[in-house]
This record gives C-alpha cells, structure tokens and sequence, in this order.
C-alpha cells in the first residue's frame, strides 16, 4: 500500500506541475484578450480549473486513505 500511497502523491504533484504553466498562460491571455468571447473562455476555464482542483482534492482524500489503511495493517500485523 505504501507504494500506492507515494503513486498518489506523485500523481498529485504531477498534475500541480501541468497546472502552472496552464495558469501562465491563461494570465497572459486574459491581459491582451477583450470581448464577449474573452469572457466565455474565461468562465469556462474558470470551470475547468474547479473541476481540476476537485479531482485533485479526490486523489488527496484517495491518498489519505490507502496511508491509513497502510498504518492499520502495520498495526495489526505487530499485534497492536
């Protein structure tokens, strides 16, 4: 499990490392891009994102629990 554990988290950081260039641009974008079609893509990446952070908010919570679940059969196969 332990090795589930550290693959979540590397998928976490990996995912985090794709975000900032992305946001990079998104600001770049947003600085020189006016009209009604700068407001729409920009909801929609707005959308996007949210969604990016809930899956990655998931993949934490994924994390967490193949740890725990790793810390209780450590427990129990030392007889605490």
């Amino acid at each position: 499990m332990r090795g589930a554990a550290v693959r979540f988290a590397h998928a976490i950081d990996s995912a985090n490392a794709c975000l900032r260039p992305v946001n990079g641009a998104m600001a770049g974008l947003q600085a020189c891009w006016r009209g009604e079609g700068s407001v729409r893509f920009g909801q929609a990446m707005s959308d996007w994102e949210r969604e990016f952070e809930l899956i990655l908010d998931r993949l934490g919570n994924i994390r967490e629990l193949v740890t725990t679940s790793d810390v209780r059969s450590d427990e129990r196969s030392r007889g605490r």
